[in-house]
């Protein structure tokens, strides 16, 4: 039995760097998500909570099978290099979920870059921006609602880069040295018709 709910997407863009493709996540992956999740400078940047021991491969199996059931899960190749993971999630957050009418289709995106040689680069910035095109062409989303920690910049400014809008800022409810507030982004079907022309 597998481990991944896999799908048949593949998404792709050219970008100075190379072939950015995003494919569909299966088991025959687990491999890179067990080294990336082993790396606690990669989990820095994913986890907002302190992790300071690397995930097990049983951790690792529950996080993907669990969120691959209601999500459109890839793993990100440059030049069919693998670099790391992102997916596109129905709202999984119940006090974010009842913001929204009962009838709008509320997703989230979360994405990580396992290969530290290609952080800093934009990379992350175009897989976001895959990832919203597919959710708003095809997918047919009302609206995205994703967020970040104030410690990370670089996610800040992916959201930013791709239209989304901070609409709500809130301390956490358990700060620490990383971490003391969370942004909420949102971007709407309509927000997105205009921002992307």
């Amino acid at each position: 039995m597998c481990t991944i709910t896999t799908h048949a997407v593949t998404l792709e863009k050219k970008l100075d760097q190379g072939n950015l493709r995003l494919i569909p996540l299966c088991d025959e992956h687990l491999p890179y998500l067990y080294r990336w999740n082993s790396d606690t400078d990669v989990l820095y940047w994913t986890e907002a909570d302190d992790v300071i021991e690397p995930y097990s491969p049983e951790t690792v199996r529950a996080i993907y099978g669990g969120v691959s059931k209601n999500a459109f899960c890839f793993l990100a190749q440059l030049d069919d290099k693998p670099i790391g993971e992102c997916w596109l999630q129905r709202m999984n957050l119940p006090k974010v979920r009842s913001l929204y009418p009962e009838t709008c289709d509320v997703r989230r995106i979360d994405l990580c870059i396992g290969e530290k040689e290609y952080w800093g680069k934009g990379i992350g910035t175009e897989m976001l921006a895959l990832l919203v095109r597919f959710a708003f062409e095809q997918e047919k989303v009302d609206v995205l609602r994703c967020f970040s920690e104030d410690y990370n910049l670089r996610s800040r400014r992916a959201f930013e880069k791709n239209g989304f809008s901070l609409v709500l800022s809130e301390p956490v409810s358990t700060p620490s040295q990383k971490r003391n507030v969370e942004y909420h982004w949102e971007l709407t079907k309509e927000d997105f018709l205009s921002f992307s022309g």
